[in-house]
């Protein structure tokens, strides 16, 4: 295994995407619905950005005109319905708008889908913890529509900064609004009702360096939001130059200390951070993903789905330009590519998701493969422990260590399900 994993630090295609190719699920596609079971979360695709930044692996569209919104809403909330009224009896677990840039959509049309979320919600049985949550930007977090999110109900916003370096922004064609405009948007969205803020930072960019990361957390402590998210560049689906495992695991560590001193507390490796050491730092639809491996479905083009038995994708998946413009325009969103999957198949899944946490549940990997995951996986886990690679947090979690880290995507890579270890060594 030694030999494998030194194979695997070299290979970027080693991170925490999965499956390693689209064409290792081919096996596995059919017709047949996915199912959810009893608990699920819910998440919401809106794939419009006023600009679009070099650095986005989404799939995402130049914001569109407004009757071409309206038909992408309508038709969103109407498959959200359906599948509402066939599945009535669901506990929901979290509920995220994501995109793109949800409130790049027009007031009016913002108003309806956050409408839409309440009526999906209605009656619903809701976990305890439920939380949901909606993605947007300074530029486009107009007071109107920050309103329309607080009087929806919705208490949780993230808002992408990415890097307070307008040289770095410029070169991934986005731009950064000043400090007081911020705090402004910040303070209005408290104003609004909307209890946790969140902030998405990048590492791992072209020309990255350490002054630009204490940059970066002095804008942190200047606008002060109850949460702050670390996304990894990732190179696998865009065209940008791959950062070196060096440079990104620096980045981290630095800003790992810069939050840590800052208050904004989460166990090393993980990329969500809070304030309130009792909160993980992420929406709930995110939390259950990570942490429990709980079933998801995803409305919208190219949004992913996770049931009990597999995984699909929309209408849209990998699409841009025309083509992506004709499926927004097109009557349906429905699932196109569905895989029923072996058990070790959806257990490396959740493990590939769990990555991000920079840990996974032998619990939950447990229940999703339906056997011992102690005992099934328990030479990668010796392999793993020794080295120093993972740590054992009683008596359930697998955790990432500093060590690891480095090779993050190399040491999650090897729980992944035998039947997919075409480049074994």
């Amino acid at each position: 295994m030694l030999s494998s994993y030194a194979t695997r630090c070299q290979l970027a295609m080693y991170n925490t995407s999965y499956p390693l190719s689209p064409e290792h699920w081919h096996p596995y596609r059919s017709a047949a619905p996915l199912h959810y079971g009893s608990e699920i979360s819910v998440y919401l695709h809106i794939p419009f950005c006023p600009q679009l930044c070099t650095f986005c692996e989404y799939t995402r569209m130049a914001t569109p005109e407004v009757e071409l919104q309206a038909h992408y809403v309508r038709t969103l909330l109407g498959e959200l319905h359906e599948f509402g009224e066939q599945h009535n009896n669901l506990t929901l677990e979290g509920f995220d708008i994501g995109g793109g840039t949800p409130t790049a959509l027009s007031p009016a049309l913002l108003e309806q889908l956050v409408q839409g979320y309440q009526q999906f919600l209605g009656n619903r049985n809701k976990a305890a913890d439920f939380e949901s949550s909606i993605e947007s930007t300074f530029q486009t977090a107009s007071d109107e529509k920050l309103q329309i999110i607080g009087q929806g109900g919705i208490k949780r916003l993230s808002l992408g900064v990415q890097s307070s370096s307008t040289e770095l922004l410029r070169n991934h064609a986005r731009r950064l609004e000043t400090v007081e405009f911020m705090q402004r948007v910040l303070h209005s969205a408290h104003a609004a009702g909307i209890q946790k803020v969140n902030l998405d930072f990048m590492y791992g960019l072209p020309g990255q360096s350490t002054e630009s990361i204490m940059a970066d957390l002095e804008l942190v402590q200047k606008l002060a939001p109850e949460q702050v998210t670390l996304y990894e560049l990732r190179t696998n689906m865009i065209h940008l130059p791959a950062s070196t495992a060096e440079h990104r695991t620096n980045a981290y560590h630095i800003w790992y200390a810069g939050l840590q001193e800052l208050g904004y507390r989460a166990p090393f490796g993980r990329n969500t951070f809070s304030l309130n050491p009792a909160d993980e730092g992420c929406s709930s639809y995110l939390r259950k993903r990570m942490f429990n491996g709980t079933p998801y479905r995803g409305f919208g083009v190219s949004a992913q789905s996770m049931g009990t038995d597999g995984v699909c994708y929309n209408a849209g998946k990998g699409l841009h330009g025309a083509a992506l413009r004709r499926c927004v325009s097109a009557p349906g969103y429905a699932p196109q590519d569905v895989y029923h999957l072996p058990p070790a198949e959806l257990a490396a899944k959740y493990i590939a998701v769990a990555g991000y946490s920079g840990q996974f549940s032998l619990a939950a990997a447990s229940r999703i493969s339906g056997c011992n995951a102690v005992e099934y996986y328990a030479e990668p886990i010796r392999f793993c422990l020794e080295n120093g690679l993972l740590e054992a947090i009683p008596d359930d979690i697998l955790r990432i260590t500093p060590k690891g880290f480095k090779h993050i995507g190399a040491v999650f890579s090897l729980f992944y399900s035998p039947l997919n270890k075409t480049l074994e060594i």
